[in-house]
């Protein structure tokens, strides 16, 4: 009776892990870059990694004049720049398998859903839900359009599910 008491309560305790993930990056004819990842919790706390490019891509000419256009106009970021390897990213994904994802959009849903093929995972505009095209400023590690900030979309995410 114990173990099955036991067995409930990891459950449920389970159940109620929720984390809201939004990623950033470069749509390329070659595939998707993810540059940046951000990961919020129901207190608000945050995960933030900005991913530096991976080391075994080879960028055609279209994919680079791709990058160099959301570099300027969209995401501000720096394909070069990051702090953390590229291909740290299933690792950094699989912390979340035991959560509840909330995510924004079929290619981070897909992307997720490739890396944590068990966990619950919500594309929340399956719910209704349609990004703004113009979020509050979430103080984010870099100064960039806060349309393409992870940080940003993640907190967007976060307000919505909690409306």
């Amino acid at each position: 009776m114990d173990k099955i008491i036991s067995t409930i309560y990891n459950f449920a305790y389970v159940a109620n892990m929720k984390v809201y993930i939004a990623t950033s990056g470069y749509r390329l004819p070659s595939g998707l870059i993810v540059k940046e990842i951000c990961c919020l919790f129901p207190n608000d706390e945050y995960n933030h990694y900005i991913l530096k490019p991976p080391t075994n891509w080879d960028l055609s000419d279209v994919d680079k004049r791709t990058i160099r256009f959301a570099m300027k106009n969209l995401n501000s970021l720096s394909y070069h720049d990051g702090d953390v390897p590229y291909e740290s990213i299933e690792t950094i994904f699989t912390r979340y398998q035991e959560y509840q994802v909330y995510t924004y959009s079929r290619v981070t849903f897909k992307l997720l859903q490739n890396i944590l093929p068990t966990t619950i995972i919500v594309n929340v505009q399956s719910l209704g839900y349609q990004m703004p095209s113009e979020l509050p400023n979430p103080m984010c590690c870099r100064v960039h359009n806060t349309r393409y900030c992870a940080k940003a979309k993640s907190i967007a995410i976060k307000t919505f599910m909690e409306s």
